[in-house]
């Protein structure tokens, strides 16, 4: 299933870019992210619990960030297992500056397996497309607080 999307943060592309790689703005972004531990630069490891309908449980997670290209752009892989099944996934993070904003587009796919596939596409579909526009909003929200510093 294809993930994409795009959110507006009131802020500098440095900043913007600076929360992105930042471990504890990462976790407080991450819905349901418990722990995130870092594992080695640009790797985490992380416990994750989601409360929604068919994804429901928790998860162990590793996020893996590369291609870095900043301030401009990195990809993103994740993998999480639960007893439910899993999720992996990539994404294509980019940044566009337009003073005073700056402008976070996504684009990535993601894969399911075990009991979670057994959901409908569509249902699973909106589930991540919700999650994810959830991270960039909790990430835009983090940015614009350490903006106002």
């Amino acid at each position: 299933m294809k993930v994409q999307g795009e959110i507006v943060v009131e802020a500098s592309q440095e900043e913007v870019w600076n929360a992105l790689n930042d471990p504890e703005v990462l976790k407080k972004a991450t819905p349901g992210c418990k722990v995130l531990t870092e594992t080695e630069p640009d790797s985490y490891k992380a416990d994750i619990v989601i409360g929604i309908a068919a994804v429901r449980g928790e998860y162990e997670a590793e996020i893996k960030i590369y291609d870095k290209l900043g301030p401009n752009k990195y990809c993103l892989a994740m993998k999480a297992d639960s007893n439910m099944g899993f999720l992996e996934g990539n994404a294509v993070v980019e940044l566009n500056y337009s003073h005073p904003k700056t402008t976070i587009s996504y684009e990535g796919e993601a894969q399911v397996g075990g009991k979670i596939a057994g959901v409908g596409q569509r249902i699973l579909s909106g589930i991540a497309k919700m999650i994810v526009k959830d991270f960039f909003k909790k990430i835009a929200k983090e940015t614009k607080a350490r903006a106002a510093l």
